[in-house]
């Protein structure tokens, strides 16, 4: 799929940029840095997203990031004064404004998620719904996204038609993992394979709000896979990207692109789905819509934002009573009464405990459900029955990249650092834009290997300033490296959390007895006096 803005067309199955039709010179990297702005059209990206996406999270300089924007703004005709296309937006990052159409859509798109909201079928032009109403589906009213898979095109004679139909049918399977999701059968998407249907009639056929298309083409010794997330109704693209690979197995290829692409889609749908429920009023929000906006506090671990996640949560399960999701989500909520003494209320983890077991037993099928009860028990000092159940979570979904952080994150606070922190990789590699809690198992792992400034760098990653473990983290790596702003971060931890014990709360927090005494010895030299 190309992009078009204005005179230009980025076409990244080519790899060019090409001016009225005629191809313009661009280093790699600009060529990336603008295929990430337009595929973000509309939306803020910040710097650590660039970093993220262009140099793979590597450090790299201000001034490296500053040359690159620059030689894209030049690229397409911009520069710091005339912002035609990118802007900076101060103190956030950069926002792709140009109205984009690509090859395949006759309508503007800027920008894409509030496009797909607002517009409808007609926006499609041609591609109407058809005309035997009896024969249609209509599109799930229960909030939840429901998506067709449809049979990626064999674009290559060398790649055989088996390998693009076995990557669609496991994107299929995997996606069906995640519990945001409703995903169509492979018989039923596959009766699309080599139609030139368009996707309102998609949409009216099988009842799906989205659909995923994508092509695989082989040259040389690579394989290319393109993939694309698109608005049914209509016609707007969401999301697009592509995954460049070596052919030395063709199958190890297939399960590695497959993983990412589904990931990638769980987390936008999520995202997607959001930006549509938050526009409702609090009358109009049902169990699902109750459960979205309620995930926005296990991001932030806000207390003001606790207390509306709770509300929203028990008002989710009286909507819903057979809602594996919302009393999973419910458990977490209620367990952060004794995690982080949020709005504390009698017997949490009693209460935290039931809603998770509930959830299991609605659907054991939910990997989000056992990572919480997981979670619940490592509390409860159960670590044999935190295994039990962490293992069943990653079973269930080794794709889900909120699971794998969860439990990566437990397992570095139980001692278990290795095996944590490469479970944290997994999830900020499947999820780029990663919320800042995901570092943590880092944190705790450069601790324990006396890497004291790799602490305070990963610490810094985390950016939960409001966040008491986040002082208490710092404090202790400070303390251990003899800095004067030791104390400052001790007493931070006391201005956040009042009565603040740092035996009980390693203890709560069901650290390893090697592990607690190792950060108490940081928090004396910070100047703690137990």
């Amino acid at each position: 799929m190309s992009y078009r803005f204005g005179e230009w067309e980025l076409d990244p199955e080519l790899y060019e940029l090409r001016r009225a039709g005629q191809p313009a010179k661009v280093e790699p990297r600009v060529f990336d840095l603008l295929h990430f702005l337009v595929r973000n059209a509309g939306r803020v990206v910040s710097r650590d997203e660039i970093v993220a996406e262009i140099w793979d999270g590597r450090i790299v300089s201000e001034a490296t990031i500053s040359t690159c924007l620059k030689a894209a703004r030049q690229a397409v005709g911009d520069d710091g004064r005339n912002q035609r296309f990118i802007k900076t937006v101060h103190g956030r990052g950069f926002r792709f404004v140009g109205a984009i159409s690509s090859g395949d859509l006759a309508s503007a798109i800027a920008p894409p998620i509030q496009a797909a909201a607002a517009a409808g079928p007609e926006a499609l032009g041609g591609d109407a719904a058809p005309s035997d109403a009896k024969a249609a589906a209509a599109p799930s009213t229960s909030g939840r996204p429901t998506l067709a898979v449809l049979p990626f095109d064999n674009l290559s004679a060398e790649v055989d038609e088996y390998f693009a139909d076995g990557l669609t049918e496991d994107i299929i399977t995997n996606l069906a993992r995640f519990r945001e999701l409703q995903v169509i059968a492979r018989t039923a998407s596959f009766q699309f394979k080599g139609r030139p249907t368009g996707h309102a009639q998609i949409a009216a056929e099988l009842g799906a709000n989205y659909a995923v298309e994508g092509s695989v083409r082989r040259a040389g010794g690579r394989v290319r896979i393109t993939a694309q997330l698109i608005d049914a109704a209509s016609g707007v693209h969401l999301w697009a990207d592509h995954y460049d690979r070596e052919m030395e197995d063709i199958f190890a290829v297939q399960d590695e692109v497959t993983r990412t692409i589904a990931a990638t889609l769980g987390v936008k749908l999520q995202d997607a789905a959001l930006t549509r429920s938050l526009k409702k009023s609090p009358a109009e929000l049902d169990a699902y819509d109750c459960v979205l906006h309620a995930r926005r506090y296990t991001s932030l671990l806000s207390t003001e934002m606790h207390a509306e996640a709770r509300d929203l949560l028990e008002k989710a399960v009286a909507l819903d009573q057979n809602s594996a999701e919302a009393h999973a989500l419910l458990a977490n909520v209620y367990l952060a009464e004794h995690r982080f003494d949020a709005n504390p209320r009698p017997d949490p983890i009693g209460r935290a405990l039931k809603m998770a077991q509930t959830a299991t037993r609605l659907d054991p099928q939910d990997a989000y459900a056992h990572c919480w009860l997981a979670i619940v028990h490592f509390f409860r000092g159960e670590n044999d029955k935190f295994e039990v159940e962490a293992q069943r979570a990653l079973a269930l979904n080794p794709n889900d990249p909120e699971t794998l952080a969860d439990i990566g994150h437990y397992l570095a606070f139980m001692g278990e650092f290795e095996r944590g922190t490469e479970l944290s990789k997994r999830a900020q590699q499947l999820n780029p834009l990663h919320p800042g809690w995901y570092n943590f198992s880092f944190a705790r792992y450069h601790y324990d290997q006396r890497e004291y400034d790799k602490v305070l760098a990963d610490i810094e990653r985390v950016s939960l300033p409001e966040f008491y473990w986040t002082w208490l983290m710092k404090a202790a790596a400070q303390g251990q490296l003899g800095r004067d702003e030791a104390g400052a971060s001790l007493a931070q931890i006391y201005a956040l959390k009042p009565g603040f014990s740092a035996r009980a709360e390693l203890q709560k927090w069901n650290a390893a007895p090697k592990d607690l005494e190792h950060i108490l010895e940081g928090l004396r030299k910070a100047g703690l006096d137990e």
